[in-house]
């Protein structure tokens, strides 16, 4: 008995652990459909949208004294917001969350979170603490997680810092150092008409130079040059080379990395689409393939009374819901064995129509035999008379 025991201890064992990985895996798809659903991101915006507004109230001193404790359980509240966000999306998708930029960004700004509330606990300071409340101003950023514009455009601008802001950068600096040392020379190097405030060493050139680059308030450092000869001229060539053509160029390469940006993001749009489209057809061709199978085994073993019955059965599967895949059947192997089995049907339905109608035949013509005879003989006996008596006979 306990050999049996046991093994119905496993039984029961398995049977729950069946049923409770069911249950797991139905709570997980649940999980996964909410944190990919609008509603919940939507939710998780206008809490980012209210923190914001909490964070800015925060700074005016008339609720800052009064309203301190509220603030406290506000961020409290929000913080806990994000945790059940960060554990949703973690029990969600647990290998696949930490491959995005932009959840290491959520996260890393959830961490930051937790730090500044542990240390504010333990009264470290206003010295630690005042630059890891300033980082709660980033929790704002997290926007960008949910708006796929913006994550665009920040692709586009990393992209163009890391490939291409350097280099221009670099040749922008080359230029102002080469400008910087000729104006120094010419404005900032006599000791006693030369004008030290702009141009007394490379540092302040260089900077004369940048707010020449901007185009914010150069009138005024050229008034003070109307003395030099040619200044002018130096002045329009810099502002030229170094604001109409770099700046230019700057947003050029921003708007051509912009444009790149985007088309990736909708080439990979489309590229999502598909791959979702195709996992459709995939399933709709298993599960149709699936039908087909059923209800051929089903006709082989003579569940079905006649050919109606099947086609009625196969008509049931059919869903309204059904995607209509414009492909060619002839090619799919389920379709051509499906119309040679229904060829086969045809074939035997026909041949037992025809043997029916020949015994259907034989049946009229034998009630019209016996319906014509006559006592000296049948129809054909009669018929042989007539003709043997002659035309004299049958003139009579």
């Amino acid at each position: 008995m306990l050999p049996v025991a046991g093994h119905n201890v496993m039984d029961v064992l398995r049977s729950q652990y069946k049923k409770r990985r069911r249950y797991d895996e139905k709570f997980h798809k649940f999980i996964q459909k909410i944190t990919m659903s609008n509603y919940f991101n939507g939710f998780i915006m206008g809490i980012i949208i209210i923190n914001a507004l909490c964070i800015g109230l925060e700074t005016v001193d008339k609720f800052k004294t009064t309203e301190a404790n509220t603030f406290k359980i506000l961020d409290e509240f929000f913080l806990s917001i994000y945790t059940m966000e960060f554990l949703m999306k973690i029990y969600a998708e647990p290998s696949t969350y930490w491959k995005s930029s932009y959840n290491i960004f959520d996260f890393t700004i959830l961490l930051t979170s937790y730090i500044q509330v542990i240390m504010d606990e333990l009264n470290v300071g206003d010295n630690l603490l005042t630059p890891l409340r300033l980082l709660r101003v980033a929790r704002t950023l997290r926007t960008i997680s949910f708006i796929e514009g913006l994550q665009v455009l920040v692709t586009a601008l990393i992209d163009t810092i890391r490939h291409s802001v350097l280099n221009v950068v670099i040749l922008l600096t080359m230029l102002m150092g080469f400008f910087a040392v000729v104006g120094y020379y010419i404005f900032g190097y006599e000791e006693e008409t030369g004008d030290k405030e702009h141009w007394g060493n490379l540092s302040t050139a260089m900077l004369t130079l940048f707010t020449f680059v901007t185009v914010d308030g150069w009138t005024d450092i050229q008034k003070g040059l109307e003395k030099r000869p040619y200044s002018q001229w130096f002045t329009i060539t810099f502002i030229f080379v170094g604001h109409f053509i770099f700046t230019n160029l700057f947003i050029g390469i921003i708007i051509m990395n912009i444009h790149e940006a985007t088309e990736k993001f909708i080439e990979q749009q489309r590229q999502e689409k598909e791959a979702i489209l195709q996992m459709k057809k995939d399933y709709l061709f298993k599960r149709q393939h699936e039908d087909v199978k059923k209800m051929i085994e089903k006709q082989k073993s003579s569940q079905f009374a006649n050919f109606e019955e099947m086609t009625q059965s196969f008509k049931e599967t059919l869903r309204n819901d059904d995607y209509v895949i414009m492909t060619d059947p002839c090619t799919n192997p389920t379709w051509m064995e499906t119309y040679l089995t229904t060829t086969d049907h045809l074939d035997l339905y026909m041949f037992r129509c025809q043997q029916l109608h020949f015994k259907i035949a034989s049946v009229l013509a034998d009630m019209y035999e016996r319906k014509v005879s006559q006592p000296e003989g049948s129809l054909l006996s009669r018929l042989k008379q007539l003709a043997t008596q002659g035309p004299s006979t049958s003139a009579q």
